[in-house]
């Protein structure tokens, strides 16, 4: 019985994922944005980041992922700054998602197209202009959060409601 416990376990560890995306804000203000090529999401603009590996800690897997997709002209600092935590299922996989989002602040460089599968632009984009843009699930309300100097916790883990904590 107990194994049949494990391997139902680990099969459902196999479809959930943990993801670590970073906010990067130059010293104007701006936000870091990239134009998805992915099936999820394509269309929307969305933050730098992506899957956790086995054993991987969230700053090594942000790290890792803004160095995968922005190259290694530019240098971001990440701080210690946990923007929100978001709870997802991206259409049309539903694969069910927990992602951290951090802070980062960009230091020399500019952005480079290093998946250019994956996405098609990076652009710096002013937090009065995020109308203008068809956005990634949960960009909008982590930035409108992020503004009013909030951490933005959005889960259905209460029966459907929204918990947002300060």
């Amino acid at each position: 019985m107990v194994n049949k416990e494990i391997t139902a376990s680990n099969k459902e560890n196999k479809r959930s994922r943990t993801a670590v995306d970073v906010a990067i804000f130059n010293n104007r203000g701006e936000v870091l944005l990239g134009k998805r090529l992915a099936r999820e999401g394509f269309n929307t603009w969305g933050f730098p980041g992506g899957r956790m590996r086995l054993g991987e800690k969230i700053g090594a897997c942000a790290k890792r992922e803004l160095k995968e997709e922005l190259g290694d002209d530019m240098e971001v600092e990440i701080t210690d700054r946990i923007l929100a935590v978001r709870e997802n299922n991206v259409p049309p996989n539903f694969i069910p998602h927990l992602t951290v989002i951090l802070q980062g602040l960009v230091r020399r460089g500019k952005p480079q197209i290093m998946e250019p599968n994956k996405c098609s632009e990076w652009k710096f984009v002013e937090m009065k202009e995020l109308s203008n843009y068809h956005l990634f699930s949960g960009v909008k309300e982590v930035l409108e959060n992020f503004s009013a100097d909030r951490v933005l916790v959005v889960t259905d883990w209460f029966e459907g409601k929204k918990l947002k904590n300060n």
